[in-house]
């Protein structure tokens, strides 16, 4: 039992890390911080770069009680994936922290891992950021207008690394043709999915041996009247990207 917070109103896990966010806007982190993705300054600095320097862990090692994330404000959501952190701040800003090899951090700073939270790059985008969909080495953002953007590697259409985060005009130029508006996004390791008005649905990224691009699918009526649905199916492929990866890859060529 965790006893040293104060009420919560949101719980989001990475693959060893666990984001706390109390119901007054303040983010608490516990767990491995190899990449600095708990978000704490270390009380060791000498030792902890040294050795992470050595090891190739990072900054940190175990954060065994919850404790406050540095250099944030007041927060409003968290969201994490694999080995990297983000917080959308009451301002509307995005701060990023955690492991950045594939620059998706989206931040200013090129270095491998960030243990601080960093503000991302967010003058390209167009309206302001709604929500963010990390995955292992991309990230995703959803503007209030609709728009998806990434910056990593391995879900833009060249394959190559961003870092600043880039229009997926695709999906833009998708929607468009079917009259929808990008409401929802959610992401994992190699992939991510995205709801166009509760009625179509899209899957793109990259599989073991296969790259999947972005294609619209619908709901059928009975489908539609439940967003559980939706859930419950991308949390099955987040389980199979895990465990099956050449299962996800021979469902994500059916679909």
């Amino acid at each position: 039992m965790v006893d040293n917070l104060p009420p919560l109103k949101q719980i989001t896990a990475g693959f060893d890390h666990t984001l706390f966010l109390s119901a007054d806007g303040r983010a608490f982190a516990c767990g491995w911080s190899g990449d600095g993705q708990t978000g704490q300054v270390s009380s060791n600095v000498v030792f902890s770069h040294f050795f992470g320097c050595i090891l190739g862990v990072g900054h940190y090692g175990n954060v065994h009680c919850p404790k406050p994330v540095a250099n944030l404000g007041e927060v409003q959501s968290l969201y994490t994936c694999a080995d990297n952190s983000f917080a959308l701040a009451a301002s509307g800003e995005i701060y990023a922290w955690g492991n950045n090899e594939y620059g998706q951090l989206g931040v200013a700073s090129t270095s491998p891992q960030l243990h601080t939270a960093a503000r991302v790059n967010l003058s390209a985008l167009d309206g302001c950021v709604v929500s963010v969909a990390p995955g292992g080495a991309f990230t995703t953002f959803l503007t209030d207008v609709g728009s998806v953007y990434y910056c990593g590697y391995g879900l833009g259409p060249e394959m190559s690394h961003v870092v600043k985060p880039a229009s997926l005009s695709i999906l833009r130029r998708l929607w468009n043709s079917s009259d929808g508006k990008i409401r929802a996004l959610v992401a994992s390791l190699h992939y991510a999915v995205a709801t166009v008005d509760g009625t179509n649905w899209m899957l793109w990224g990259r599989f073991p041996g296969k790259r999947l691009v972005p294609s619209i699918h619908s709901y059928s009526s009975q489908h539609k009247a439940s967003e559980q649905a939706f859930c419950v199916f991308t949390q099955v492929l987040f389980l199979c990207s895990f465990l099956y990866p050449e299962v996800l890859k021979w469902h994500a060529v059916r679909l």
